[in-house]
C-alpha cells in the first residue's frame, strides 16, 4: 500500500456516513490561478461543496466525478494519484482538517523559502520531486541521495510520479519528512504528516 492509498483508505473511514460520497468532485484547469512557487507543471483547481484546492502536476486530468471511485482502487497510474491527492485536499479543506489548501500570492514567496530555510537551516535536504527552483534556492544544503539526507522534503511529483512516490513510500518513518504545498495537503492531513505551507490560502 502507497501512501496514497493509504491516505485515501483513512479518509474513506473518516468521510464514511457523512455525505460526501454522494457528492459531486470538480477538477478542471486553472492555468492563471497563483500556484506554489516550488513545484512545475499544470495547475488544477479541484472544487467540492463549495470549496476549492489546487494541485500542480505534469500529469493533468479534467473530469467530474465522486470521491468513491478512489475508495479500495490501486490508483496505479500518476493522473489517477493527481486526482485523488486534489481530491483528499479539497474533502479536508471541506471538513476543516486542512485550513489551507491553495497556494499563496506571488508577494509572500520570498517570505516563504525565508522561514523554510530558518527552520530547517543546517540540515541535509533532498528533494523529492521536480522542484528545481527549490533546488537552487537551497544550493548547498541539497544531497543527492535521500539516504544522505535529514530531512526529505516532498512536493506533489513526490505522490504522483511512480519514481519518486517510491522514495516516500520506502523513506517514510526512517527519515524526517516534510510535505510541502497544496498539493500534498490532503495526504498530510489524512495521515497527520509534517506539512510546510505557511501562507496558503
Amino acid at each position: 500500500m502507497s501512501i496514497v492509498t493509504e491516505a485515501v483508505a483513512q479518509m474513506e473511514k473518516v468521510t464514511h456516513g457523512t455525505g460526501c460520497q454522494d457528492c459531486n468532485v470538480k477538477i478542471e484547469r486553472q492555468p492563471d490561478a497563483p500556484s506554489c512557487q516550488y513545484v512545475r507543471g499544470v495547475n488544477l483547481r479541484i472544487g467540492f461543496g463549495g470549496t476549492a484546492s489546487d494541485v500542480v502536476t505534469r500529469y493533468p486530468v479534467e473530469t467530474v466525478t465522486r470521491i468513491p471511485f478512489m475508495f479500495g482502487a490501486s490508483l496505479e497510474s500518476p493522473e489517477q494519484r493527481t486526482a485523488a491527492c486534489g481530491i483528499m485536499s479539497v474533502v479536508a479543506r471541506f471538513l476543516c482538517l486542512c485550513r489551507k489548501a491553495q497556494a499563496c500570492a506571488h508577494e509572500d514567496h520570498a517570505r516563504c523559502f525565508e522561514n523554510f530555510h530558518s527552520v530547517y537551516e543546517g540540515e541535509k535536504i533532498f528533494v523529492n520531486g521536480d522542484m528545481p527552483d527549490l533546488v537552487r534556492l537551497l544550493g548547498k544544503s541539497v544531497v543527492s541521495s535521500p539516504e544522505e539526507a535529514d530531512v526529505i522534503v516532498v512536493g506533489g511529483d513526490g505522490l504522483f510520479s511512480a519514481d519518486s512516490l517510491a522514495v516516500t513510500d520506502e523513506y517514510r518513518g526512517k527519515k524526517q519528512m516534510v510535505f510541502i504545498g497544496p498539493s500534498t495537503a490532503g495526504v498530510a492531513a489524512f495521515l497527520n504528516e509534517e506539512h510546510w505551507c505557511p501562507f496558503a490560502r
